[in-house]
């Protein structure tokens, strides 16, 4: 009997956010993901763009910014099969995240896909880059580390807690500090 009320409570939290998502718009959309329950976050997600795989687990206080590409807001997300998002992960989605099967991406993690001053003074000596960010299969990304614009980590690797990864990652490699550098190869 509880676990139907949870469905019907979910149901109508999902219709809830629907109707004022076509009042209020896209930021309505991105606040309240940030403070959704874990199952509606997928399904919210994925109604509006995104193509997150089953078996996938999205923690509360999801961060994104930089959404709306054609009118469909998370269509730069790309989240394989049994993947683990932590709490407070922050998602840059001016170009693609494509994070592959079986990845796990731990609490205070920051993809960031593009780089910008804007129209400031800085412009003339600081040009506009935006490239997409691809993290392979099973690889583990700790905590708080920070994932930059182009960056492609390989398959079974892993990102040591607080690095900055500023370059490609070879498969089965692990990587720590700032800048990220390869410490062992794990195969």
């Amino acid at each position: 009997m509880k676990k139907k009320i949870y469905k019907i409570f979910l149901l109508i939290e999902r219709i809830k956010i629907s109707f004022l998502y076509k009042i209020l718009g896209s930021s309505y959309l991105v606040r309240t993901i940030f403070l959704c329950k874990n199952d509606n976050i997928i399904k919210i997600l994925n109604k509006h763009g995104a193509k997150i795989q089953n078996k996938t687990t999205i923690k509360s206080m999801l961060n994104i910014d930089n959404y709306g590409c054609k009118g469909l807001e998370f269509s730069n997300i790309f989240i394989g099969k049994n993947c683990y998002i932590g709490k407070n992960v922050f998602l840059d989605l001016a170009n693609k995240i494509i994070i592959e099967d079986d990845v796990v991406i731990s609490a205070g993690v920051s993809i960031i896909t593009h780089g910008d001053v804007g129209d400031r003074k800085m412009k003339k000596y600081v040009r506009r880059i935006s490239k997409p960010v691809k993290i392979g299969m099973a690889s583990w990304i700790g905590a708080n580390s920070t994932i930059l614009p182009g960056v492609t980590i390989g398959k079974f690797c892993i990102v040591a807690a607080g690095s900055v990864v500023i370059d490609d990652v070879p498969d089965y490699t692990l990587v720590a500090g700032i800048p990220a550098k390869v410490k062992k190869v794990i195969k």
